[in-house]
């Protein structure tokens, strides 16, 4: 049984999906025969690499769920041509209009692209990386791709001989329409297949929505284990609006040869499911754009995923850190939106969101149990223990 999830929103946090009058499928290399490795950092499960633009140095994020995009000011100091005016969509669907712009050449390590099709942004979280642009797959689409994290180098080359690839630890790719977003296939319980967007720069393992989780219903494919209600997804334009949510375990997902036992995660109203930059800590990733095949050389061949979760996720709101989504068990506890303004002897009373955005995940570390401070819609304080189950 096959399911398929088109790009219709954008997939992630840093993610963007543009309307599909426009093709940034434009420009690249001019030449063939070439192999490159581009080191990067590793923040949070997030890709950083540094070409050079207009002989300088730059920071880019490496995201293969967007277009290439430059900062407005990269953009007025480069006098970058404007070629199109395009809709774009965030992670949660929230719609604004983009400039696309001419990007004359960027170089990564020895090689040169060039009239590449730019969007400009201005996300807030782009401002927290102090990033002047996003790789994306239209700038990719013609090269094979591979994501060595255990040296954080990212290889760009034409010659998939020099890279030893091994077509029993492969899946087909397909690179949608416009701006070449790569789908791959993802088996589920050894009978299932959904073709997945594989996003970047989304730092999280796998992203799931509720519509494809009803289309599976039928194939008994996951395993609900809470509902719940709220908003922790942040897109470039915000946080999405509170909907209800599954928490959800999948027992069996395989990608080629890998497999991935027990991975949770939490469904979206709005979104498109996809594999996240996660997949990055089991193996070696490679994407061959140009002969359609993606390939995950696993350090081990079994992974389990099981991970206890906490009955709430937090989220941000402006200097406020509050409580995002509510699952069942902690119902009587708190409700969304309520301000969460101490963790153990932490204040959290007011937060940076770019701390928030580079830090979160280390509130709580590897704790197991956690005294929140909590302070409700009409000013009342009360503490609550919580623990992981």
């Amino acid at each position: 049984m096959k399911i398929i999830a088109s790009c219709l929103f954008a997939l992630l946090t840093t993610s963007v999906c543009f309307a599909q009058s426009f093709s940034f499928n434009q420009g690249g290399i001019k030449t063939s025969g070439y192999y490159e490795e581009i080191p990067f950092e590793n923040v949070n499960g997030r890709i950083f690499i540094y070409p050079e633009v207009a002989g300088k140095k730059r920071k880019f994020i490496f995201d293969t769920g967007s277009p290439t995009n430059i900062s407005k000011a990269l953009a007025a100091e480069l006098a970058a041509p404007v070629i199109n005016k395009n809709l774009m969509r965030d992670s949660n669907g929230n719609k604004d209009s983009v400039t696309v712009v001419n990007l004359n050449e960027i170089k990564l390590g020895n090689l040169v692209f060039n009239n590449i099709p730019a969007g400009t942004l201005e996300a807030q979280m782009y401002k927290c990386w102090e990033i002047d642009g996003v790789i994306g797959s239209n700038m990719l689409r013609n090269s094979i791709i591979q994501i060595a994290n255990d040296r954080h180098v990212l290889i760009i080359t034409d010659e998939p001989d020099k890279l030893a690839l091994n077509p029993k630890h492969s899946v087909s790719l397909r690179s949608s329409g416009g701006q070449s977003d790569p789908i791959i296939t993802v088996k589920l319980n050894n009978k299932v297949n959904l073709y997945l967007e594989f996003d970047s720069g989304d730092n999280a393992f796998l992203r799931m929505t509720e519509d494809i989780m009803n289309q599976l219903t039928k194939y008994n494919a996951y395993e609900i284990l809470s509902k719940g209600f709220g908003a922790n997804q942040f897109g470039v334009m915000g946080l999405q609006q509170n909907a209800e949510k599954y928490l959800i375990k999948i027992p069996n997902l395989k990608i080629g040869s890998t497999r991935f036992d027990n991975t949770i995660a939490t469904t979206n109203k709005v979104s498109n499911p996809a594999i996240g930059s996660k997949l990055f800590d089991y193996g070696t990733v490679t994407l061959d754009f140009i002969h359609g095949r993606f390939y995950v050389d696993a350090y081990n061949e079994v992974n389990d995923l099981s991970a206890k979760q906490w009955p709430f996720e937090p989220a941000i709101i402006g200097d406020k850190l509050v409580v995002g989504v509510v699952f069942e068990k902690a119902t009587t506890l708190v409700k969304p939106g309520q301000q969460i303004i101490a963790v153990d002897d932490r204040d959290f009373s007011k937060v940076d969101f770019c701390y928030m955005l580079n830090n979160g995940r280390s509130i709580l570390g590897a704790k197991e149990s956690a005294t929140f401070t909590i302070r409700d819609e009409q000013g009342n304080v009360k503490k609550i223990e919580v623990r992981k189950e």
